[in-house]
């Protein structure tokens, strides 16, 4: 009675008080840490008689005229509530690395575009490299603090080699330990929504998880919030954002998700800027995103259209105005990716069909064999110092499993390479990288030294029939959105089921340091590998975040790097990364109006082993809407309630599995029809043995199998339908 008497804005304030304010203690506000760092996880090389020096997953101190060094930036979880007040090193094991040192001076980013003219080679600065003080001063930075569903994040950078410039000395960190302090009040910017799917909170807890240093300290946190008032009936897993002109084309993408589990709606440009606030209508589609994902839980966002459809935003980080996606993804601006978004860049119906269709295709019915563990890797000298194939290689070595077919098209190799990428992208790649110069409508296959690539027509022309490829590449403008017809939409939304389904790259210029193949842009590049194949990331959005999470953005040229870098593609699109095998799966055949049991076995149908974790969703729209894992034993059971007669779809999915989908006929059921097939006869007899006698299945509805009206499902009843069945006994149905 006490709750009924109290105001939902009394309920929120309490629930408020007693459930997300955390309890502090001086303790709780010291955070410790230590990073340990081991001389093989660098690599030493020469450039014009300078030693140049490589962390393997590290970025670069880069102040052009100063030493280039190593840097790598870590993010720590923080208790809830903690504000950092200050942090500092107190304790450091240091060694040095025995030999003199002449460190390369860090010059201007150059563009991965091919038309940079030669620069003047920036000399060391005579102040810094005439020094007998270590540089860097510090070997460890605070940079920010952020946060991600409702976990609190220390952002760090950390310089684990000091160079004694006058002596021409290394410096070694073998371990850093930090302290950091805070104080109470820390407010996130975003929560975890209490609407969010269990899938999704999964998703959510593995990839802050995967982010941070200390995994095991991690806490997701939700904070109480009203259905928006402005929002319409939910949640949604999924949104799709276009023009009222292209909404319908969009609905069976829509509809796919929705059946598999990943709940989908249509929203109209036109309804989100009658409906949100905001000076821009990129900020009004923003906080309709930030309100989706905090009302509904919503994690995924494809923008249908083109800039005129769905605006970019665009910002100045490098030396120009620059397009991206990023501004809906990272919606506070933290550098910090609360959704996964994807844009398709169409114009037209036909092109929507064209997308849609090469998605399901690739979801549902890729060729099994011969395709999806193919892999072509591109690697190109960018000049005469800095070589692709360096990059390329690194990958091939340290990320892709054995079990993957790779072809290599590189610069050190005879022939034409332009050729040679035709070709094996004929024979069909599941993935592709490419490292290269890159413009609007061309990749480059030799750029530098042949003047070598691949352009629009060529990518028009290709004959990879229904293998489709997932390109991913550093180089400069391929990924040009706002322009008409960049190269990456040839591969995406041209032509039907041939090219490619997705590309991750650049809408405007990529960046790299001169000598060092891995730096800015090749660095993301690469991540978005490690994000596969280390950290297990497979939807395309998730690979993207997780490629940008582990990605420096303490520069303004790496958050350009990260800024321009997006996809054109379904950010929901699971990748195969293993031949795909196929479900055998048990379930009723029929199923009555009303609440019944509907039990789910799922077995890998090559092994004939249960499959856990096999996500099963059963859908009757408007009426029934269930998800859940099966267990261990291959095992799910629902209580479905359908209202009406007519189809149910069951699907089944999980990764690397081809999609299992069936409708369930639903109908009212027919008294003595144990097995619910629309018939009485013997195999209803077989079924009520099976259930009396030996532990089988229950009658679907258990009333179907109470032939003689007794309440009860019996041996009498088994009895009853035989005398019916054989001995023209009374039909089975209460009066």
């Amino acid at each position: 009675m006490l709750r009924s008497r109290l105001s939902s804005a009394c309920l929120a304030i309490i629930w408020m008080i007693f459930f997300t304010r955390p309890i502090f203690s001086e303790a709780s506000l010291n955070v410790h840490h230590t990073v340990e760092f081991s001389l093989k996880e660098f690599s030493f090389d020469k450039l014009s008689g300078y030693d140049m020096v490589r962390l393997e997953g590290g970025s670069f101190l880069a102040d052009v005229g100063k030493p280039l060094l190593p840097s790598k930036e870590i993010r720590i979880a923080l208790p809830p509530g903690m504000a950092v007040k200050s942090m500092e090193v107190i304790q450091t094991t240091s060694k040095e690395i025995s030999g003199e040192f002449n460190i390369f001076p860090a010059q201007p980013p150059r563009t991965i575009a091919g038309s940079d003219e030669p620069s003047d080679f920036v000399e060391p600065d005579p102040k810094i490299y005439a020094s007998a003080q270590p540089y860097p001063l510090k070997v460890a930075k605070f940079v920010h603090q952020t946060d991600l569903a409702g976990q609190g994040l220390a952002v760090v950078l950390l310089y684990p080699l000091q160079y004694i410039p006058s002596e021409k000395r290394l410096l070694f960190y073998t371990s850093i330990t930090l302290l950091i302090q805070g104080e109470e009040g820390y407010e996130c910017k975003d929560y975890l929504s209490p609407h969010i799917s269990a899938k999704g909170e999964r998703t959510y807890e593995k990839m802050v998880k995967d982010m941070v240093v200390n995994p095991n300290d991690v806490q997701l946190s939700s904070t109480f919030k009203a259905g928006s008032s402005i929002l319409p009936d939910g949640p949604f897993d999924h949104v799709i954002i276009t023009s009222s002109s292209f909404a319908s084309y969009f609905q069976p993408l829509a509809d796919w998700h929705t059946q598999k589990g990943v709940k989908d709606t249509v929203i109209n440009t036109g309804w989100i800027y009658f409906n949100y606030g905001g000076s821009t209508y990129q900020e009004k589609i923003r906080n309709f995103i930030s309100d989706a994902y905090s009302s509904w839980g919503t994690s995924y966002f494809l923008l249908g259209g083109e800039n005129e459809t769905v605006p970019f935003e665009y910002r100045t980080y490098y030396s120009e105005s620059t397009p991206s996606d990023q501004y809906y993804s990272d919606f506070d601006d933290d550098w910090t990716h609360e959704v996964f978004v994807g844009r398709v860049t169409v114009g037209s119906s036909t092109e929507i069909n064209t997308f849609i269709n090469k998605v399901l295709k690739y979801e549902k019915d890729p060729p099994r064999t011969d395709y999806p563990l193919d892999i072509l890797l591109i690697g190109m000298d960018y000049d005469a110092y800095t070589p692709g194939e360096d990059l390329k290689e690194n990958i091939y070595s340290y990320y892709i499993p054995s079990r993957f077919n790779v072809t290599k098209v590189y610069d050190s190799d005879y022939g034409n390479h332009r050729t040679a990428v035709i070709n094996a992208l004929n024979a069909g790649q599941n993935l592709v990288n490419h490292a290269d110069h890159a413009n609007t409508t061309v990749l480059g296959t030799g750029d530098f030294h042949h003047g070598w690539g691949i352009y629009n027509s060529d990518v028009d022309a290709l004959y990879n029939n229904d293998q489709l490829s997932v390109i991913v590449t550093p180089g400069c403008h391929p990924n040009h959105m706002d322009a008409n017809d960049c190269i990456a939409e040839h591969f995406v939304i041209w032509n039907p089921n041939q090219a490619g389904v997705a590309f991750c790259g650049n809408t405007r210029n990529g960046l790299y340091y001169q000598g060092q193949p891995f730096s800015l842009s090749n660095g993301l590049d690469k991540q978005w590998w490690v994000a596969v194949f280390f950290y297990g990331k497979y939807n395309l959005g998730q690979i993207m975040v997780e490629a940008k999470h582990h990605f420096s953005h303490s520069t303004t040229d790496e958050k350009h790097c990260e800024w321009t870098f997006n996809l054109l593609g379904e950010p929901e699109m699971p990748i195969w990364t293993d031949e795909p095998d196929s479900f055998e799966v048990t379930h009723p055949s029929m199923l009555p109006p009303e609440n019944s049991s509907f039990s789910v076995h799922v077995e890998d149908a090559t092994t004939h082993s249960s499959v856990d974790s096999a996500y099963v969703c059963l859908w009757k729209q408007g009426e029934v809407y269930l998800t859940g894992y099966t267990d261990a034993s291959g095992d799910i059971s629902f209580n479905p309630s359908p209202s009406t007669v007519g189809s149910m779809y069951i699907t089944v999915t999980k990764h690397n599995y081809l999609p299992y989908q069936q409708e369930v006929e639903v109908a009212e059921y027919i008294t003595g029809d144990a097995n619910h097939d629309g018939v009485v006869d013997i195999g209803d007899v077989v079924y009520l043995i099976s259930y009396v006698y030996r532990g089988g299945p229950a009658p679907i509805p258990y009333e179907a199998g109470d032939t003689n009206c007794d309440g009860m499902v019996d041996l009498g009843d088994i009895v009853y339908l035989i005398n019916y069945l054989y001995r023209e006994g009374p039909p089975p149905g209460c009066p």
